[in-house]
C-alpha cells in the first residue's frame, strides 16, 4: 500500500509539468539617468535607482520611475513563456498532462527584466 502511494506521488510529480517547481518570483533591474529616482512596481514603492527587486512572474507589471524636476516615466513588462514553460508545451505534445504546468507562475517570465530609464527634465 505504501509503494502504491509513493509510485502515485512520483507519477503525479513527473507528469504535472516542470513549471510547478520553478520559483514564482523573478528579479527585475531598474536603473535611471540621473540615479536616485523613486521606483514603484505594481503601485508599491520598491526603492530608488539603481535597484533590483522581486516581482511575481504571473502578473504583468507597471513600473513607474519618478524624480523631482523630471518627467515621470512608465514601463510595462509583458509575460512570455519561460524555458520551463516551453518544456511543458513540448511535453504536452507527448502527454497532455504537462500542459497543466502552464497554469503556474513558473511557466512565465517578465520580458524584459532590465530597464534603463533616461529621465527628461520636467516642463
Amino acid at each position: 500500500v505504501l509503494w502504491r502511494g509513493i509510485i502515485a506521488s512520483l507519477a503525479l510529480i513527473s507528469f504535472s509539468g516542470c513549471s510547478f517547481f520553478a520559483p514564482s518570483m523573478q528579479t527585475i533591474h531598474v536603473t535611471s539617468s540621473p540615479e536616485g529616482a523613486k521606483v514603484r512596481a505594481g503601485g508599491q514603492m520598491v526603492g530608488q535607482t539603481p535597484i533590483q527587486f522581486e516581482a511575481h512572474r504571473g502578473d504583468n507589471l507597471l513600473i513607474e520611475v519618478q524624480k523631482d524636476g523630471y518627467q515621470t516615466q512608465y514601463r510595462t513588462t509583458s509575460r512570455s513563456l519561460s524555458s520551463l514553460g516551453i518544456l511543458d508545451v513540448v511535453g504536452g505534445f507527448v502527454l497532455l498532462v504537462p500542459l497543466v504546468g502552464l497554469l503556474s507562475s513558473g511557466a512565465w517570465k517578465h520580458d524584459p527584466d532590465k530597464y534603463g530609464i533616461i529621465l527628461e527634465p520636467g516642463k
